[in-house]
């Protein structure tokens, strides 16, 4: 169940002000500039704050006694092993804003460079590895509509080990912006009518100019979901069901290309299937995915950058002088690019394919359900053209498929007898 985000804007502000005078929360003045990126010049974000590369990483050690301690010889501490602590269980009541949902609470971002940066933790321990679920995906939403300025800020979900997470323990973030960041900019100026094709609307699914695979999907107005007879959560859901499937077909196509190396494609596999890896961002209008090849930068005058989901918002944080000129030398846009899989972007052609790739999407997704059906009731029941109604019936199964991608499976192809043999063995 969600909670009810009454006076959510105001609330923040006094939890934030209030742990920022207390010093439980550290907020840490940065430099912005612009980098001026893309055909229609959108103003990415480079900020410079170098005192966050002091900033504390949880790691504390296990201390234990010496066992050959003796009379003569007094006891020394053996540090056993390095362990993160977990800043969410238990959480610092300073930093406690408000429960989200029955399963999600809001809390501040300790280290924050945006004031007012908090995170939508889930309450019992969950993966940072695993999917969203539509309650987390309703939480997120929630918070991001219960804003002052809704429509510019930035939710976002760093899944897997080379995505830039910090923490193991689930959580996606909210950024409260007062102006559009750089990747909404973007999204707005491709989804406009364009040579050769149609103005995208809301459903529709097409890349952004990233020099990597990336997928975006147009969300309906709150006017157009009133007027459905979808639920926001059935909408926030499908739309993150069609996104994954996107993804992963990408993958296999990059995969299966005929020019790649045999080395490059076995790793890709190897990858791939390991960390399951991918940024996930979402505002008041979209939903975008980009899976992640790698966690940093290529090196670049022996400098490298860590990425997270904000670097396909069009904002990177550079911690020392030699990471800002790196930045600022190669561009926000081909630096963060290179943490993914490599996509050569084609406004023209992509304008011409976008339709096709929506219908191959919606067939794979559509007999997928289809088996699953089958699997469940020993026959095939109908099931209505929107595919919403079953999200939430069939969405655990689905995800895991999708996350789970055997290293054997090398064709990453979405056949019915995978579902029915991976969720029999994985989910019955």
């Amino acid at each position: 169940m969600m909670a009810i985000l009454n006076n959510f804007d105001t609330l923040l502000s006094t939890t934030y002000d209030s742990a920022l005078a207390s010093g439980d929360l550290i907020f840490t003045a940065s430099e912005t500039q612009k980098s001026s990126e893309t055909e229609y010049d959108i103003q990415c974000e480079i900020c410079y704050a170098p005192a966050l590369a002091k900033k504390p990483q949880g790691v504390l050690p296990i201390v234990e006694s010496d066992p050959n301690a003796s009379k003569d010889r007094p006891s020394t501490p053996v540090i056993k092993k390095i362990e993160k602590s977990n800043p969410f269980l238990p959480h610092d009541p300073a930093l406690y804003v408000a429960d989200a949902s029955n399963e999600h609470k809001i809390l501040l971002n300790k280290f924050c460079v945006v004031p007012k940066h908090f995170l939508v933790v889930t309450k019992a321990f969950k993966s940072q590895t695993e999917p969203l679920t539509p309650t987390d995906l309703l939480a997120v939403w929630s918070t991001l509509k219960a804003l002052k300025h809704s429509e510019h800020a930035v939710a976002f979900y760093n899944c897997g080990s080379h995505s830039g997470a910090s923490q193991p323990h689930k959580h996606m973030q909210v950024l409260p912006l007062e102006v559009p960041s750089p990747i909404s900019m973007l999204v707005r100026e491709c989804s406009k009518r364009q040579r050769g094709k149609k103005e995208n609307r809301p459903g529709d699914i097409f890349s952004v100019p990233f020099d990597c695979i990336n997928h975006v999907i147009l969300l309906p107005s709150t006017d157009l979901v009133s007027e459905s007879n979808q639920s926001q959560e059935d909408i926030l859901t499908e739309a993150y069901i069609t996104l994954m499937d996107a993804m992963m077909m990408s993958i296999r196509e990059y995969a299966e290309q005929e020019a790649l190396p045999e080395r490059e494609r076995e790793l890709v596999f190897r990858t791939w299937s390991s960390s399951r890896a991918y940024n996930w961002l979402l505002t008041t209008e979209f939903m975008m995915i980009v899976p992640r090849k790698q966690e940093s930068s290529n090196l670049h005058k022996n400098v490298s950058l860590n990425i997270n989901s904000l670097g396909f918002a069009g904002m990177v944080l550079a911690k020392t002088f030699a990471e800002l000129e790196v930045v600022k030398e190669k561009g926000v846009i081909a630096l963060v690019s290179e943490t993914g899989y490599p996509y050569e972007f084609d406004q023209e052609s992509h304008a011409r394919s976008v339709e096709e790739e929506q219908r191959r999407i919606r067939v794979a997704h559509r007999e997928g359900i289809r088996e699953l059906l089958i699997m469940e009731h020993g026959q095939e029941h109908q099931y209505p053209k929107d595919l919403s109604k079953l999200a939430k019936h069939v969405y655990e199964r689905i995800t895991r498929k999708l996350c789970s991608v055997r290293g054997n499976d090398k064709s990453f192809a979405f056949k019915q007898q995978i579902y029915v043999q991976d969720c029999n063995h994985n989910c019955e």
